[in-house]
């Protein structure tokens, strides 16, 4: 199909939900299809994710991205002109293969992806399909059960907690619609929950649209989430998500992490996990360091909760094995853009299902409105997903593209409780 040819390719910089600049890409078919693609970067970054190109000049204070976009004129498009859309295996390795990095340094995984993206929403378009269905197939129709960030810390606004995220999961939902419902129910109590019993300075909303920690303790932070929910009629419908991002309160040279005002090691960072275990934990995401398998496989046989890897996996499936070998998680999250292409992506998503592994499809903070992540969890048939709290507009963005989804799909979709461990019991008396 000559009309579904790359006709050209357009680049520019734009700027993300942080206010940083964005590579965003249109590539244009010859019977005028438009796909559009961005590469997001968040806040927390693994060091071992494909390579985000900088400029590193005066300009946005070194955080432009011209030197990719010029990557993509010069170097990319001369390639791809005249590749058919339908083609994303084979565009997506013509691209590896100009890098010829193993981290997509050289031209910039920024570049390449906002590129793959881009060629995808082209033929989804020239397919006259949505894109969930054209990456998916005629079994997408699960939507996942969406994760609402409710407060946040870490590498967040140089938070006095350590954790990065405390969230909730509905655990009994019959809709995504319900879903949504719970989450912002629940975070606009919290809210009112914070003042009554920290006072309004304490209330804080962060970058992501989650509050800010108001206390440095985990625990005391879980409480009020816990109350909120209560509060607004969801006691016993609620689990929680624990994002740690640990790499970033641990000091590599040293080797000792950097927690509550103290200098402590892994079997004491294990005894503060299991203490947190007598509240409703579903899952505890990047647990440990990034590369501390190890570390990982043991508190995955010593508490009742999915552990999840973030840094720890980076959407890599060399990793991913590696963690597979030793028992390290029982959940990766999935992000696209760490990989660098989709189709690697999609083919990471698929190794891990196929070993058991569940995929945890999570947007970025610096991303934009148009992140495929929400069609990709239904394409993928992830059984969770990660877009934030519901309140900001990239945020809100994700959960409105699913909402549209579970219309379309109408008496085909799916929605069903995620297969946790069976812990909830234990936790009615909350």
């Amino acid at each position: 199909m000559s009309g579904a040819n790359i006709r050209t390719i357009k680049a520019r910089e734009i700027l993300d939900s942080k206010g940083r600049p964005l590579v965003e890409v249109d590539v244009i078919t010859n019977d005028g299809c438009i796909g559009r693609g961005s590469s997001p970067c968040g806040t927390s970054v693994g060091s071992h994710e494909a390579f985000v190109l900088r400029d590193n000049e005066k300009r946005f204070q070194g955080l432009g991205v011209r030197n990719a976009i010029d990557n993509i004129y010069n170097l990319i498009s001369p390639l791809l002109v005249n590749q058919s859309v339908f083609e994303q295996r084979k565009i997506d390795k013509i691209m590896i293969e100009c890098d010829g990095t193993q981290n997509k340094s050289r031209l910039g995984a920024n570049a390449i992806y906002s590129v793959s993206i881009a060629v995808a929403r082209a033929a989804s378009i020239a397919a006259k399909q949505p894109l969930f269905k054209y990456i998916g197939g005629i079994n997408a129709c699960r939507l996942p059960v969406p994760i609402f960030n409710m407060i946040h810390g870490g590498a967040y606004m140089g938070s006095q907690v350590e954790f990065q995220e405390f969230s909730i999961i509905p655990r009994n939902a019959r809709s995504y619609s319900e879903a949504v419902m719970i989450g912002f129910e629940v975070l606009h109590e919290l809210g009112r929950t914070i003042v009554e019993r920290l006072g309004e300075k304490s209330l804080v909303i962060g970058m992501s649209g989650a509050y800010a920690a108001p206390l440095p303790d985990p625990g005391g932070i879980i409480e009020i989430i816990l109350e909120a929910a209560s509060r607004s009629g969801y006691k016993d419908h609620i689990g929680i998500h624990l994002d740690c991002a640990a790499s970033h309160f641990y000091d590599s040279q040293k080797q000792y992490y950097r927690f509550q005002g103290k200098k402590i090691d892994r079997s004491e960072l294990i005894n503060t996990y299991i203490k947190l275990s007598r509240y409703p934990l579903l899952v505890i995401e990047d647990p440990f360091e990034e590369d501390d398998y190890e570390g990982h496989a043991i508190l995955s046989k010593s508490i009742d909760a999915e552990i999840a890897g973030d840094d720890l996996f980076v959407t890599n499936i060399d990793r991913l094995k590696d963690g597979i070998r030793c028992n390290a998680a029982s959940v990766m999250i999935f992000k696209p853009n760490q990989s660098g292409t989709l189709s690697e992506a999609l083919d990471v998503a698929d190794f891990a299902q196929q070993n058991l592994i569940k995929i945890l499809p999570s947007s970025r903070v610096g991303g934009s409105v148009d992140d495929p992540i929400p069609e990709l969890s239904v394409a993928t048939g992830a059984p969770f997903a990660k877009f934030g709290a519901p309140r900001t507009g990239e945020r809100t963005s994700y959960h409105n593209v699913l909402l549209r989804v579970e219309e379309q799909l109408g008496s085909s979709a799916r929605f069903e409780m995620i297969p946790f461990l069976e812990i909830g019991k234990k936790f009615k008396n909350l």
